[in-house]
């Protein structure tokens, strides 16, 4: 059985007043919901411990703090490695995302830089690594579309589960 058919309609309802704004109080949600601010603490605790919940963050403007320039960085990795690598380029705070693939490079990296010089720092400090063979850097120069928050009810055309 999956996390998410674990989700009741409340969990549900919570998660998704959440997604629209994660500083709402136990109260409001509660009021929106029309249920008791006492089952939103609970159920809130009980998806956190769960691990549904990792974490509130805010979403902070990258470009008014400086970070300009995102690149995408496709590396090819020594046989048996690849965990090691990405650890170690994990450790960056420059990385934003890592992924392990199939294809043609071993992992992805989704990385921000203040500038050019920070992307050609950080491409030669990779390289360095023994086992890095290659890399293919592509510098994004729009984002259409950058969304952090999981959709949590049904996909617009899809069926939830309990309905045919």
């Amino acid at each position: 059985m999956s996390q998410t058919s674990r989700l009741d309609p409340l969990d549900r309802g919570i998660l998704e007043e959440l997604n629209v704004d994660a500083r709402r109080s136990h109260r409001e949600i509660a009021q929106r919901l029309k249920v008791s601010p006492t089952t939103v603490s609970s159920r809130l605790a009980r998806l956190e411990r769960d691990g549904v919940i990792r974490g509130y963050i805010p979403i902070l403007d990258d470009e008014l703090l400086g970070w300009d320039l995102w690149a995408t960085i496709g590396i090819r990795i020594s046989k048996g490695r690849l965990r090691e690598v990405e650890e170690r380029l994990a450790r960056d705070p420059r990385a934003y995302a890592i992924y392990d693939l199939t294809g043609e490079w071993d992992a992805l990296v989704i990385a921000r830089f203040r500038d050019r010089r920070d992307l050609d720092r950080f491409v030669k400090h990779a390289l360095q690594d023994p086992y890095v063979e290659r890399t293919s850097t592509q510098v994004v120069l729009n984002r259409v579309k950058e969304d952090r928050r999981v959709p949590v009810g049904p996909l617009r055309g899809e069926r939830s589960a309990g309905n045919p």
